[in-house]
């Protein structure tokens, strides 16, 4: 899995927010780009686990704020 991937397929749209992530942006700035687990790795096991399929494009921000909620 690459994170170039998710975000591409995810078109650059924070999954979380439905805001467009702008690409020149960098951690800390709450805007900047990361990856979401849609169950979160926290769960432990028998979740999906840091697969394609459970990664999500998001705002450092949003994603933050999420925490370990589904």
């Amino acid at each position: 899995m690459s994170r170039a991937a998710v975000f591409r397929r995810d078109g650059w749209i924070c999954q979380l927010c439905g805001g467009p992530i702008d690409r020149a942006l960098r951690y800390p700035n709450p805007l900047s780009k990361s990856i979401d687990h849609r169950v979160p790795l926290s769960h432990g096991p028998g979740t999906p686990g840091h697969v394609f399929e459970n990664c999500q494009a998001a705002h450092f921000g949003c994603n933050a704020s999420k925490g370990n909620r589904v």
